[in-house]
């Protein structure tokens, strides 16, 4: 590195190589999945069946959803699409099918009726003496297909943590299970309780299928599983031990800064994925500051998580919708992820905050790792401190010349414009 005194270090585009390479064909895989599970077996002609559409970013989820919708009336049934979401869209029908039409999921695309609701019915009681829920149009369907890709949770450590099983109680129970099973979690723990209340609902409801998506560092379905009901609770857990251990992340493991362009719910429940920003207990990352620069669209304001990093912008700020992020963090009772970070004019400020605080020593081996979001790995930006060992890993490489850190005229850094919004 040059002894040259600058404000900012260097920085170089690096592509991070896909390991699990997407679906190329996603209807005719999921077509063959279900086809091998022998869904026809399990229906009846004229059955009702209702079929979950979560609040996460699922790429190509309209697409699955309409593929399944053909599927299913193929098979002479009536299908039709339930917002599962907890309380996200602030705990309202409009909001929860603003997050699905933003999605490209609507009756028109995917083929079917829309039925929405945030009223629930009671299907039977918890160990704990708690009623459990489910979503009142889902109760009266003949069938029940929950979708969901698997992840890990912000928050919650276990054998699952999200994917079918969380969507059959967070997802069906609706803004009113979400607040009960929460207090039931901080009072017993998230193992112990999603496993029983999974029992209930399970044993009461006409769930046939689950469809588990896989996703690589792209954002790209790379694996499908059709599971009976039965399977959720011992494959789930394989499942989920797979994708943490294959799945790559972050390429090193201790950074000064992380910079993420965007945040959201349709990205992770937190707005970031805590495993790649090191919040997370357990996380094998370390991140001394994380600087978030804008919220996504698809959020509606709902910035649950922002608390989680340590500086943003007023742009950002500006764009919280406080109803809802409040009504979202009361009901997971998470108090500590909506508070505000140190939030100033632009990202220069920002940026000569940080360099800052910091020694002559300290900006000389500077970690800097900018990504686009944290569902989207394989393109990022890296400083200068990485730069040798890059060239010594096989599944990065470079993908231009050093360049400096680049601000317009309001102060916005602008270095990822082309890199990861114009060329997509």
């Amino acid at each position: 590195m040059s002894g040259t005194k600058r404000d900012f270090p260097l920085i170089r585009r690096v592509h991070h190589s896909v390991k699990n390479p997407p679906i190329s064909d996603i209807e005719s895989e999921l077509r063959a999945k279900l086809d091998e599970f022998n869904l026809k077996k399990l229906l009846k002609p004229n059955d009702t069946i209702a079929i979950t559409a979560g609040s996460r970013g699922i790429n190509k989820l309209s697409t699955m959803l309409r593929t399944l919708v053909e599927y299913l009336k193929e098979l002479n049934t009536s299908p039709f699409i339930i917002p599962a979401m907890g309380s996200h869209g602030g705990g309202t029908t409009k909001g929860q099918l603003q997050i699905l039409t933003d999605y490209g999921i609507t009756e028109e695309a995917v083929g079917c009726p829309i039925k929405a609701s945030m009223d629930v019915v009671k299907i039977g009681e918890s160990e704990f003496g708690t009623p459990v829920y489910l979503d009142k149009y889902a109760s009266l369907a003949d069938k029940i297909i929950v979708i969901n890709k698997i992840n890990s949770h912000s928050e919650f450590i276990g054998e699952f943590e999200s994917g079918v099983s969380k969507m059959c109680l967070i997802g069906l129970g609706k803004h009113e299970g979400a607040k009960t099973y929460h207090r039931l979690i901080d009072q017993y723990g998230w193992p112990r309780v999603s496993k029983s209340l999974l029992k209930v609902v399970l044993e009461n409801t006409p769930i046939v299928c689950g469809v588990l998506i896989v996703q690589n560092i792209n954002n790209q379905p790379s694996q499908l599983y059709v599971l009976r009901p039965e399977e959720f609770s011992t494959k789930e857990p394989v499942l989920l031990k797979n994708y943490k251990e294959n799945t790559e992340h972050l390429p090193f493991k201790e950074v000064d800064l992380l910079i993420v362009d965007e945040m959201g719910k349709n990205i992770f429940g937190a707005g970031m994925d805590t495993n790649i920003i090191g919040v997370k207990e357990g996380s094998s990352i370390q991140v001394r500051w994380v600087f978030v620069r804008d919220l996504t669209k698809e959020s509606h304001g709902n910035s649950q998580g922002v608390g989680l990093a340590d500086f943003t912008t007023k742009k950002l700020v500006d764009k919280i919708d406080y109803d809802k992020m409040y009504t979202n963090a009361l009901t997971a009772r998470r108090t500590d992820s909506c508070k505000l970070p140190i939030f100033l004019r632009n990202d220069k400020e920002v940026m000569n905050a940080i360099f800052d605080m910091l020694s002559e020593q300290e900006r000389s081996t500077f970690r800097m790792i900018w990504i686009k979001n944290t569902l989207e790995l394989e393109k990022i930006f890296v400083s200068e401190y990485f730069f040798n060992q890059i060239e010594s890993r096989d599944n990065l490489n470079f993908l231009g010349d050093a360049e400096s850190l680049q601000f317009d005229e309001h102060g916005f850094l602008v270095n990822s414009k082309k890199y990861w919004y114009e060329n997509n």
